[in-house]
C-alpha cells in the first residue's frame, strides 16, 4: 500500500503538483524507496524545519540504497549544523560506493579545504580526482580538478608544477580558466624564456576577457605594446545614470551554511534610507541550499533530449546557455515538473519559428530563468547547478526590514542583462534592472555578490 501511494505521489510530481507530492513524500517515504523519493522527502522535512528527521531518513537510505544524490543532501544537513567531520565521513563513503567516479573525491577535497581548512589533505584528494579524470578522460570534472590543484600549487609556491598544470588546463578552453590563470601562465612562460608563446596566450586571454584590466596592464608592462593599441573595452549594458553610485561590496566566500539576511547585515553596515542593497540571485540560492551537484543528479532521457534543442553556442573560455546542459534541464524538470517543462519547450519551439525569444522562460517561470549552470560560480560550487532563492520577494522584504533600506535579489550577466528577481516594496524593478545591466558584481572571481545602489545627493535636502 505504501509503495502504491508513493508511485501516485510521483505521478503528481511529474505533473508539477510539487507541493502536494513533496508533503506526501515526506509522510510516506521509507529508506528503501527510490533515492529520488527519499531526496524529495528529506528536502520537504528540511523545509518544514524537521532537519533531524531528514538526517535520520538520509542516513538510513545510505545504508539500504546508497546514492550520491541522498549522500550530498545529507552532507548539506551536516554542513548546516557545522558538523564538518561528519560531512567528510559521508563524502568518503560515497567515494567507496563509486571508486572510479571523480566527483566524490572533489567533494571530499572541498570539505577538507573550504570547511576543515586542511589544505594538505585536500591537495591529495584533488590530485586523486585529477588522476582519475586523466585516466578515464572525464572532461567536465577535469576542469574542476585542474582549478583546485592549480589553486593549491599557487598557495604552496610550487611555481614550476603550477605552470605545467596551467599549460594543460588552458587546452580545455574552459570557462573557469579566468584572467587570473592567464596572467600566472603568461608570467611563468616569460620566466622560462618563452616570450612568443606568452604573447600569444596573453593575446588569447585579452580576447576571452576583454574587460580584464589585469591582462591589459600586463600587455603593456611586458612590452608587447600599448593598451591604447588594444581593442576598446566593451560596455556591459548601459552606463548607470550620473546621479547613481554603484558600490560593489567585497565579502567573504559565502557557503551553504550562511544565512542571506545575516550576510547582508554583516556586509551592508551603514546603509542610507534610499539605498537599494542587492544580492546575487545564485548566491542567495546557494545559501538556501538550492544546489544540485554534478554527478549526484543524473540527467534522464527527457532532459538530455530537450537540452539538445537549446542554443548550443559554446565559445572558448565562455559557456553555452544554462539550459543547454542536460543537468540544468534535469533540475528544471524536478523543480517545476515534467509536464510544465514539456509545455515550456513546445512554447519555445513555436516562439523560435515566429522569431520571438523567451517563450520557454515565460512558461517555465521564475525557476527556469534563475538557473545558473556549472562553472558559473566560485569554488566550491563550480560543479553545481544553482537555483535562485525559493521566495526572492519575501527574502528581499526580510532583508529590507533588517537593513533599514530597500533590498532586491538580482540576476545579472556579462551580456548586459539584469533581472530583478525579487524586490522590496519601494523598488522600481525596471529602473533597477537598467541601472544594474552593467553587472557591477562581475561574473568571475571578484567576490562582490552584494552591490549597494545609491542615489547621489543632488541638493542639500537630499543629504539631510
Amino acid at each position: 500500500m505504501g509503495s502504491a501511494i508513493v508511485y501516485w505521489l510521483w505521478f503528481l510530481d511529474v505533473l508539477g503538483l510539487k507541493s502536494v507530492a513533496s508533503k506526501g513524500f515526506a509522510k510516506y517515504a521509507r529508506p528503501e524507496h527510490h533515492p529520488y523519493v527519499v531526496y524529495m522527502a528529506a528536502k520537504q522535512r528540511i523545509r518544514s524545519g524537521n532537519r533531524q528527521e531528514a538526517k535520520v531518513l538520509l542516513e538510513k537510505s545510505l545504508e539500504k540504497r546508497p546514492s550520491l544524490r541522498c549522500g550530498r543532501l545529507l552532507i548539506h544537513v551536516f554542513i548546516k549544523d557545522k558538523q564538518y567531520h561528519s560531512a567528510l565521513n559521508v563524502a568518503q563513503r560515497l567515494s567507496q560506493i563509486e571508486p572510479e567516479n571523480p566527483w566524490p573525491y572533489l567533494l571530499i577535497g572541498d570539505i577538507q579545504y573550504f570547511f576543515l581548512k586542511d589544505t594538505d589533505s585536500a591537495f591529495e584528494s584533488f590530485k586523486q580526482a585529477l588522476d582519475i579524470c586523466r585516466q578515464l578522460n572525464k572532461k567536465n570534472p577535469l576542469k574542476v580538478a585542474y582549478k583546485r590543484v592549480c589553486r593549491i600549487l599557487e598557495e604552496k609556491g610550487m611555481e614550476d608544477e603550477l605552470i605545467d598544470h596551467l599549460a594543460e588546463f588552458i587546452k580545455l578552453e574552459s570557462s573557469n580558466f579566468h584572467d587570473h590563470e592567464f596572467h600566472i601562465l603568461v608570467s611563468g612562460l616569460i620566466d622560462r624564456g618563452q616570450r612568443d608563446k606568452a604573447r600569444d596566450i596573453l593575446s588569447l586571454g585579452i580576447k576571452a576577457y576583454p574587460r580584464s584590466l589585469l591582462l591589459r596592464q600586463a600587455w603593456e608592462t611586458l612590452g608587447f605594446g600599448q593598451q591604447e593599441d588594444l581593442p576598446p573595452i566593451p560596455m556591459r549594458g548601459k552606463a548607470p545614470p550620473s546621479d547613481v553610485e554603484l558600490i560593489p561590496v567585497k565579502t567573504k566566500l559565502f557557503v551553504e551554511n550562511d544565512d542571506p539576511v545575516e550576510a547582508m547585515k554583516q556586509h551592508v553596515t551603514q546603509p542610507q534610507p534610499k539605498d537599494i542593497a542587492t544580492l546575487s540571485s545564485c548566491v542567495a540560492g546557494l545559501m538556501e541550499g538550492r544546489i544540485f551537484m554534478e554527478g549526484a543528479v543524473e540527467p534522464g532521457f527527457v532532459a538530455k533530449t530537450l537540452s539538445r534543442f537549446v542554443d548550443q553556442k559554446d565559445v572558448p573560455f565562455g559557456g553555452a546557455a544554462p539550459m543547454a546542459n542536460p543537468l540544468s534541464m534535469q533540475v528544471l524538470l524536478e523543480e517545476i515538473g515534467t509536464l510544465r517543462t514539456l509545455v515550456a519547450a513546445a512554447a519555445g519551439a513555436v516562439g523560435k519559428l515566429l522569431g520571438r525569444k523567451g517563450w520557454f522562460y515565460v512558461v517555465g517561470g521564475q525557476d527556469a530563468g534563475q538557473i545558473d549552470d556549472v562553472l558559473g560560480s566560485l569554488p566550491p560550487y563550480d560543479y553545481y547547478v544553482i537555483m535562485g532563492p525559493e521566495d526572492p520577494s519575501g527574502l528581499s522584504n526580510r532583508m529590507a526590514r533588517e537593513l533599514g533600506c530597500e533590498a532586491a535579489i538580482v540576476d545579472a550577466n556579462d551580456l548586459g542583462v539584469a533581472w530583478a528577481v525579487g524586490y522590496s516594496s519601494g523598488v522600481d524593478p525596471a529602473w533597477l534592472e537598467e541601472v544594474m545591466s552593467c553587472n557591477p558584481a562581475g561574473n568571475q572571481e571578484q567576490q562582490t555578490p552584494i552591490v549597494v545602489v545609491r542615489r547621489k545627493p543632488s541638493n542639500l535636502s537630499d543629504t539631510v
